[in-house]
């Protein structure tokens, strides 16, 4: 009688962790977008299809219940909730000490912070940090060190990503302490670390890109989002600028800065203003760039670009205003995602605040419909 009751605790707590993994494939249609999380999400789904499958044959066991990684996602998850600017989840970065990389779970600030969930209960967590763990394990402190090892070798906006590690369960004082003075800073759910403005940045000038020019003037970021196109493109924009409205945005990143952008930049946002700019658009370009300082191009490509390869995304024309702010070691603003996702896939992080794009549309409204 009491071996059957066993089972059925068993069994109703399979049935719970299936309905975790159910909640948590939800949870993360948010962040879908995120580089990393389509690998989480095929972990989940891999470990719920074992549950299932051992429910419905009857063969669940307790190590099932024990090892399953819901509880870890899960307050991965509910971390990855209190952050800003999230860049990348399972972000991998090279260590010198050992071949194999190493995975930062969240990627935060826009690149700035470099995030650890730790899921394990604090007796496990201390133990471990003592010494007193089995041969091959890593404890907190020794993760520490690959996290400091790996970030100073990981320079992002010409500086080391601060790190913070999550415990889902309180820490002893002590452990709390000799991260400190690693230089790891320890946070939880209910005492969060305290971020830093994701769009501040070390240095008080701002590179523009020709794309960030255009959306700053367009119509549809100043008032006339209201409309239907002949090109769906352009309708699609309007329909997102009606939900998120760009401008306010944009107005943060560039408050009390100092705008410069290179020669290249200002003539093809020149020359795109005087083939389908309209009457409005013209006049707040001058406007803005009462506000932004013109610099000749640069001549050389900085050694962090010496390496890449031109694709479809990387252009020459992408490169050399990317490489005007690198040279000047400050961060772009544009909306070429797709020069900063090809940048990344050849090892090379840009430091940019990316937003959407926007085209110049004053001069479509000819041919579309107001709503």
């Amino acid at each position: 009688m009491e071996e059957q009751e066993d089972q059925e605790k068993l069994y109703e707590e399979a049935h719970k962790k299936v309905q975790l993994g159910e909640e948590l494939k939800k949870a993360l249609i948010d962040f879908e977008d995120l580089p990393g999380v389509s690998k989480v999400q095929r972990k989940i789904q891999q470990e719920l299809k074992f549950l299932n499958k051992v429910i419905t044959t009857k063969s669940v066991k307790e190590h099932h219940i024990t090892s399953s990684n819901f509880v870890y996602y899960d307050f991965l998850i509910k971390t990855l909730r209190l952050q800003q600017g999230v860049v990348d989840i399972n972000a991998v970065f090279r260590l010198e000490s050992r071949d194999n990389p190493l995975r930062v779970d969240i990627v935060a600030n826009n690149g700035l912070k470099w995030v650890k969930v730790i899921a394990r209960n604090s007796k496990s967590v201390e133990d471990a940090a003592r010494g007193c763990v089995s041969i091959g394990a890593r404890s907190v402190l020794d993760q520490a060190e690959d996290y400091l090892e790996a970030s100073e070798l990981s320079f992002c906006m010409f500086q080391r990503p601060r790190i913070v590690f999550y415990f889902s369960n309180k820490i002893e004082d002590s452990l709390h302490e000799e991260l400190l003075e690693m230089g790891v800073q320890t946070a939880s759910l209910d005492s969060p670390d305290s971020d830093l403005d994701q769009y501040a940045t070390t240095s008080n000038e701002l590179n523009l890109d020709v794309t960030t020019l255009l959306a700053y003037v367009s119509a549809l970021t100043n008032g006339s989002a209201n409309w239907v196109y002949k090109e769906p493109l352009l309708t699609e924009q309007a329909e997102r600028e009606r939900a998120s409205p760009l401008k306010p945005l944009l107005e943060k990143i560039l408050e009390g800065k100092t705008l410069v952008c290179c020669q290249l930049a200002y003539d093809a946002f020149q020359s795109i203003l005087d083939i389908v700019g309209g009457e409005g658009e013209r006049t707040r370009a001058e406007e803005l760039m009462k506000r932004v300082t013109i610099f000749p191009d640069v001549e050389g490509i900085p050694e962090e670009f010496s390496h890449i390869r031109f694709t479809a995304n990387v252009n020459e024309r992408s490169l050399k205003i990317f490489s005007f702010g690198m040279a000047r070691q400050i961060f772009t603003v544009t909306s070429n995602k797709a020069f900063v996702r090809s940048a990344k896939m050849q090892g090379i992080n840009v430091p940019v605040f990316v937003h959407a794009s926007v085209a110049l549309t004053e001069g479509k409204q000819a041919t579309g419909r107001p709503l």
